[in-house]
């Protein structure tokens, strides 16, 4: 895949949370979250991308089209696409549930192939011992990679930290996904972090903190087998 050409697009909220959700020491991607924690996770990342742009909307417990205009991210069109025509077949709404589940299956691959994009992972071509490619990824900057687990901690270690929508909306994400226990700075601090997440995900916008609430449930289903 090629890097896109001039200035580098944003870290979008669903890249933020793939890059926390791997460790890079070893100089490729490994995940920290199981199966269902890193698909469920971004998935729910995705929808949230779309709420903060203003293009839906979650209103009782369904997904709701808020505006048609195009987005700028080509994976964010897509996602938006796919609901804008789901909703032609449909006639109504479909559950928060119902779109994490049919995300979950691609979010993965489209949120790294959008990392690979704008040059923040490198896809390293590779072969198994026994034969056939098995390309790795890396990330090109490690300080770049690093920095969406370094703003999630400031945001919960310091009272005073600038509390953005985006910002708060990840750390919910990342606690709904199951990341921040996996963190070791967490598990030095756990109870006063607790605290602080707590308050950050009551003060988020109902329909972010609709998302992050569906999204930890879509995980513990998924975990005990639940459909």
């Amino acid at each position: 895949m090629s890097r896109r050409l001039g200035p580098p697009p944003p870290v979008r909220l669903a890249d933020q949370l793939f890059l926390a959700a791997h460790d890079h020491d070893s100089g490729h991607l490994q995940a920290r979250l199981h199966k269902a924690g890193l698909e469920l996770g971004l998935a729910g990342a995705l929808l949230a991308e779309l709420v903060l742009e203003r293009r839906i909307d979650v209103q009782h417990g369904r997904i709701v089209l808020v505006s048609r205009a195009p987005m700028d991210d080509i994976l964010g069109q897509t996602v938006l696409g796919d609901i804008i025509t789901e909703l032609h077949v449909a006639r109504q709404p479909h559950t928060v549930r119902v779109w994490l589940v049919y995300l979950r299956h691609s979010a993965v691959v489209q949120v790294r192939n959008r990392l690979c994009f704008s040059g923040i992972l490198q896809e390293v071509p590779g072969r198994r011992w026994w034969g056939g490619a098995a390309n790795t990824y890396r990330a090109a900057d490690i300080n770049q990679a690093l920095g969406p687990e370094a703003a999630v901690y400031s945001l919960l270690v310091h009272e005073h930290a600038t509390n953005t929508v985006p910002a708060m909306a990840f750390a919910a994400l990342a606690d709904a996904s199951g990341l921040l226990p996996r963190l070791a700075w967490w598990r030095e601090q756990r109870v006063p972090l607790r605290r602080r997440l707590a308050r950050l995900r009551a003060e988020l916008p109902p329909a972010l903190r609709e998302l992050a609430d569906q999204t930890e449930a879509a995980i513990g289903d998924a975990v005990v087998g639940r459909p």
